[in-house]
This record gives C-alpha cells, structure tokens and sequence, in this order.
C-alpha cells in the first residue's frame, strides 16, 4: 500500500512537473515569436531604408553632386547591419519579402496562440456563464413557485383558483408585505391560516395588515397570530377590522404593560377565549379583561404558560357542580350571587373572584380578615423579599380542603386578591389603547436586523417577480422536459441500446454549449498553420549568406 501511494505520488509530481514544463514551454514560444516576428519587421524597414539610399545615391553619385559621398557612408552603414544580421545585402529585394513573410508568419503563429488561449477562457466562461445563468433561471422559478403554491392553496381553500380574485389577493399580499416589512410569504401564511380555520377570504385579506403589524411589530409568530385573529372572530365575535385593530392595539398595551408580553398573549388567547365565551364574555370586553387578568396573574407565577393555566383552570370551575354546592354548603346561592355581580357592571369572570372572597369570608370569617389585612400590608411593602414572603404566607392560609385546595385555582385567586386595582387601571388604559402598532412597528423597523431582513426581502421579492415573469416559459418548459422524460424511459425501457445513442446525444450538447470558445481556438490554429506554411515559405530555397562584395551588393538585386 504504502509503495502504491509512493507511486502515485512519484506520478502525480511527474504529471504535475510536465504540465508545468508544457505551459512554460507554450509562454517561451510566444515570447520568442514575438522578438522574432518584431525583428524581422525592423530588418525589412531596414533593408527598405537601404534600397531607398541605394537609389538616392546612384542619382546622387550619376550627377557628380557632392552630397554623393554622405549618401554613401549611409548606405554602407546600413549594409554592415544588414551583413551581422545574415541578410544577403546583394539581393535586398527577395530579402525584403522574405523578411515581410517572416514578420507576417511570427505574427499569424503569436496571434493564433493568443486566439487559442482567449478561446479556453471563453469556452471556460461561457460554461460557467451557462450554468450561473441556468441556476439563476431555477433560483427565480423555485422562488414564484413556492409563493404561487401558498397563493393556490389559498385560492383551492377559498373556492377562487385561478380567476380575478386569487391573482387580487396575491398583488395585496405583496404590497403588505412590503409595507410593514413581513416577509411575502409569511404574510400569505397569515391569510392561509385564517382562510384554513373558515374564515372569509375577503375577510381575512382585510385582516391580514393589521395580523401583519402585530408580528412585526411585537415580535409575534405569524402562525400564533393568526389563530388568535380567528379566536377573536370566532369567540369573541370581533368581525369589523376596525375593531380588530382596537383590540390587538389592548394586546400591544397590556404585553408592554407586564411581564406577560404579547407574542405569548398570541399563544394563550385561542383557549383562554373559548373560557370567556362559556361564561358570555365577547367583544372588547373580553379581550381587556383576559389580557389584563393574565398580567395580575404573572404577580404570583414564574412563567407566562403557569400564569395562563392557572387562569384557565379557575375559567373551567367557575359555574361547575363541585363550586355549586360547595357554595351551597356555605349557605351562598351561586348563580344568583353571580348575577348580582354582574347586573353590578362585573364579567361573570369578575364576578367569580369578588364571590370567592365571600366564600372565604363565610366559611372562615378569620381567615377572611387575616386576608384582607395580608392583602393590605402587600400591596404596601417595597421589599420584593418582604412581599413574596407575605405572598407565601397568604396562598398558605387559602390552602384549605374545600374549592381552593386546587394549586392552580388557589394561584389565580391569591394573585387577583392582591392585585385587584393593578387589574382595573390595566383595564381601562387597555380599552383607550391607541396608535401602539404603529409606534412599535416604527421602532422594529428602526432596528438593524429588521433594516437587513427586508433587504432580504426586497431581493427574494425581485427573484419573485423575475420567476413570475418567465413563468409561462419555465412551466412550458417543465411540461416539454416531463413529456420528454416519460418518453426516454419508455423508450429506455423497451430499447435499452437506444440509450445509449441518447447518451451520445447529451455529450455533443454538453460540447455546444462551448461552441462560441471552440470557433476561437479553431481560428487560432488556422492563424497557427498559416504562419507556419508562410515561414516555410519564407525559408525555402533561401540560404544566409555574408556577401564582402560592395560593387555587386551596390551594383543590383540581381548581383550573384
């Protein structure tokens, strides 16, 4: 094993070692056909300066004029240099031409050489422009196929494939995308969601802006909204878009107002809302109570899925057999105590928790004081070490074998006795809750990582468009390529020695896509024939010879 790799390795430097020699080889050549082909075109302005004195110095020399003898110290100048250089002074003419096709083939054989190398690097570009422009094609194609399947789901779902209205929704979508900064995508999944759980197309496209703001905005998944603009359709009957902007604006407000945040309000108000209806809370309503509920609740809990369950769990008891009579044991009519409460302005789940405190108070008048008095000194301490053991103390004195022996329930009603007034103020500033989606959308948008995400955006938006674009040749071409495809494995099936004339086929395509390289390269071995047919022409016959005789070389071109 180890003589192989030695082997190979003596191989592979051989190798490497005369692709190195060849290349260094190829530059030498140029090079040399470059002095060669620059020197025999300053011989032949030579010899064509010395022909020029030659005759200048006969008429000179015929006519006894005394610049004869200057003339003359020119010429012979002249010839000295053409004799070193091995030119046949006496026949300057034939030495001229063939000094031209010398010059003519050195520059034919260095221009082919640089032909065929501007041939490889095209030949090599155009491969690489092919494939760099095909996958550009497939980039744009897979990019408006991807969205076009979101837009088709929806359309399927809504009853509105292929006409007018899906090709409407799709331009809106854009164009909220693009005016909040949701990803394209992201928003139709929006409108894919709410149109999915029965929603109104046209209903969930006038949704579908504000839903975008509340994800951008406070950083919410679009999913979890979506399900909770059903939930507040559906459960808390909020169907005007107006009012469904009211109410994420109360949202907005109370996650900014606590440690509950709205993006988890997202996630909790699909089941806390269905509580709410059972007891007949909708509307505003419900959307304020519930949002400022689960903020008095965080006080006793250490995270915002505990603070929703046990909300949850309390919803699920109110009005259930076991509080019914457990109330009736302590001589307390439930229903109608509740319904005093409410005729009092209170929500049934209000209601609930100002008639636990009156259980508590009926069953255990002392435990009732101690509660209030508890209650009192909480909400006064400053030391958050002080207040929780306080807070400790009181869940302790609720802990008891009736209703409230229940953890959960146990946590929501210590959490809304002690926090009743944070409960109200957060109410009523969450009704009149105002412009807080835009405001937080301005300043999410503000933000660098938001600034680059809809760079993102806008690219894979224009990748988008350009697939749109083309889509009508890309499909046709998707149609030919499947019917073509269906074809050769039919064909490979039944003919497998077809196969291989079809293999053949896809290597002399693979060739074409070089052609334009190839006619470059072909170009510059013809130059390169040229120019060697014209430097044989230029050498045969012809021999270099050192004539010492002036008078002949003077005398004529025919001069042996």
């Amino acid at each position: 094993m180890a003589n192989k790799m030695a082997l190979g390795l003596v191989i592979g430097g051989a190798v490497s070692s005369s692709v190195g020699a060849a290349f260094k080889d190829v530059e030498s050549r140029v090079k040399k056909l470059s002095e060669q082909g620059k020197k025999a075109r300053v011989l032949q302005s030579t010899i064509g300066e010395t022909m020029r004195l030659r005759d200048e110095w006969r008429k000179s020399h015929a006519a006894g004029e005394k610049g004869a003898s200057a003339l003359l110290n020119r010429l012979e100048k002249n010839l000295g240099v053409l004799r070193k250089e091995g030119v046949e002074v006496g026949r300057l003419a034939k030495e001229y031409d063939r000094l031209g096709r010398a010059g003519r083939s050195a520059e034919l054989q260095l221009k082919g050489h640089n032909q065929i190398s501007q041939g490889k690097e095209q030949a090599k570009s155009g491969v690489a422009r092919g494939v760099a422009a095909a996958g550009m094609v497939a980039v744009t194609a897979k990019t408006s196929a991807d969205y076009q399947a979101i837009i088709r789901d929806i359309a399927i779902k809504a009853g509105v494939a292929r006409t007018a209205e899906e090709a409407d929704m799709s331009r809106s979508i854009i164009q909220t995308s693009r005016d909040v900064g949701m990803g394209r995508n992201e928003v139709a999944d929006v409108v894919n969601e709410l149109v999915g759980a029965g929603m109104d197309l046209k209903q969930a496209m006038a949704f579908a802006p504000v839903a975008a703001k509340f994800v951008v905005g406070q950083g919410s998944s679009g999913v979890d909204t979506a399900k909770m603009i059903q939930a507040l359709q559906t459960n808390a009957k909020i169907t005007d878009p107006k009012v469904l902007e009211k109410a994420l604006e109360a949202v907005a407000y109370q996650g900014q107002s606590g440690s509950f945040e709205a993006s988890d309000m997202a996630r909790w108000f699909p089941q806390l809302l269905a509580g709410m209806q059972k007891q007949g809370i909708t509307g505003m309503d419900a959307v304020t109570q519930l949002g400022s509920m689960l903020q008095v609740q965080m006080k006793t809990a250490g995270t915002a899925d505990e603070a929703a369950n046990n909300l949850k769990n309390w919803i699920e008891k109110i009005g259930s057999g076991d509080v019914v009579k457990s109330y009736k044991d302590a001589g307390i009519d439930y229903q109608k105590s509740l319904n005093t409460g409410i005729q009092g302005g209170m929500s049934t789940l209000e209601a609930s928790f100002g008639l636990a405190k009156r259980y508590i108070e009926a069953t255990d008048p002392k435990k009732a004081a101690k509660m209030a008095e508890a209650t009192a000194k909480i909400s006064k301490e400053a030391d958050p070490a002080k207040a929780k053991a306080m807070l400790d103390s009181l869940e302790q004195a609720l802990r008891t074998g009736d209703i409230f022996a229940d953890m959960q329930v146990k946590s929501a009603l210590t959490a809304y006795v002690q926090n009743k007034e944070l409960y109200e103020q957060l109410k009523k500033e969450a009704a009149s809750a105002s412009g807080i989606l835009d405001q937080n959308l301005a300043e999410r948008r503000d933000t660098s990582a938001q600034k680059w995400s809809e760079t993102i955006q806008a690219g894979n938006d224009a990748l988008r468009s350009v697939g749109d674009a083309i889509r009508p040749v890309t499909d046709g071409l998707a149609t030919g390529l499947t019917t073509v495809i269906k074809g050769v494995t039919q064909l490979s099936d039944e003919s497998p020695k077809m196969v291989m004339g079809l293999t053949a086929l896809a290597t002399g395509v693979s060739v074409i896509t070089s052609v334009i390289g190839a006619l470059k390269i072909g170009r510059g071995v013809f130059n390169l024939a040229r120019g060697g047919l014209a430097g044989r022409a230029g050498k045969a016959g012809v021999q270099s010879v050192f004539v010492t005789n002036a008078k002949g070389a003077l005398g004529g071109d025919n001069a042996e």
